[in-house]
């Protein structure tokens, strides 16, 4: 048996690795001690509350937000009537805790809920870049004092439209998958007193770096994902099989296929005969057709009718014009697909 007071001292704390202290001690998924803790990023994960998101659609969800910010830049830039840049810096997951916990005070925290969704969603705005938006709001120039604030009641009402326009542009980005509509139902100005959601839920946090002016602050929405579990799951699986549909549909040529013999042959539905008349036929009989079959001339392509055309000559070649496709033969030669 394994000595208790062994395992005691092969424990290690979190916050010790966190903090790079160096008596702690981290174990490889081998087993093998890693002598240097501080160089490695240990981040807490809850297993109860898994995001069952690969890096892959985090790189989709990404691709999304980018235009999400794009669209958004411009609209707000409208609004106040100056230039309003907005910069994606990251889309991750944190514990509920852990976010609340990382909200600055004073902050301009705005709860808000989706009538279609479950669950009530936040965008923390910093508090001096959301002054310097209502000062823009009211006429000045979009500058304030630098010390950070909490906003009055009447603040809050003039910036309740800035916060609006975020959240609107925001819904606007999954109406391919569900029309979504936000309602602003309060505001916070510290995340100490924020019971939203459970400690332990887990949250998809899109952190965002606004500036105009002279003023820049960071610009954070953070959403259950329990919330945008239903609308993530078409999105993901639409994008999935959008993607299968560009690989099916992208065939290339390679040059080995130019040598690839394949059996063509021409062919007439030209008249019909009885066993006895067939059986009677000698060499140097006459059998008169019709002309307008040269027209209907069927070309074969293993054994299967692809094209109708008309046949004839061209100087001393037979040539042969195609008029019509068979869709049987579209699928044996691949034009299907392209």
């Amino acid at each position: 048996m394994t000595d208790p007071a062994n395992l005691e001292d092969e424990s290690f704390n979190l916050n010790e690795i966190e903090s790079g202290s160096s008596g702690s001690s981290l174990f490889l998924h081998d087993g093998s001690k890693v002598s240097d803790p501080s160089a490695f990023k240990v981040k807490k994960y809850d297993f109860t509350n898994p995001i069952i998101l690969s890096d892959a659609d985090l790189g989709r969800l990404k691709s999304k937000c980018e235009q999400f910010v794009y669209y958004l830049s411009g609209h707000l830039s409208m609004f106040l009537r100056t230039e309003f840049n907005l910069e994606l810096d990251d889309l991750g997951a944190d514990l509920y805790s852990a976010f609340t916990q990382s909200v600055k005070t004073p902050s301009c925290v705005t709860l808000f809920k989706v009538q279609e969704l479950n669950g009530v969603g936040l965008l923390d705005v910093n508090a001096h870049l959301s002054a310097t938006v209502v000062d823009r709001i009211l006429g000045g120039r979009g500058s304030t004092n630098p010390e950070e604030r909490g906003l009055t009641d009447i603040e809050k009402a003039l910036v309740e439209d800035f916060n609006l326009i975020i959240l609107e542009e925001w819904c606007k980005q999954w109406e391919p998958t569900r029309k979504l509509t936000p309602n602003i139902i309060g505001t916070e100005t510290t995340g100490k007193f924020l019971q939203t959601s459970p400690p332990d839920a887990m949250m998809l946090i899109l952190s965002m770096e606004a500036s105009f002016g002279d003023v820049s602050g960071p610009l954070r929405i953070a959403v259950p994902y329990y919330t945008l579990e239903p609308v993530l799951t078409k999105l993901l699986a639409s994008s999935d099989s959008s993607e299968q549909r560009k690989k099916t549909s992208a065939l290339k040529w390679h040059e080995i296929y130019d040598h690839i013999p394949v059996p063509v042959s021409a062919e007439w539905d030209a008249f019909e005969l009885s066993v006895r008349d067939l059986l009677n036929l000698e060499a140097e009989d006459v059998i008169e057709m019709n002309p307008e079959i040269i027209s209907r001339t069927k070309i074969r392509i293993e054994n299967r009718t692809c094209f109708i055309g008309e046949i004839g000559l061209d100087g001393e070649c037979v040539a042969y014009q195609v008029s019509e496709c068979i869709s049987e033969g579209l699928k044996l030669i691949g034009k299907a697909n392209g």
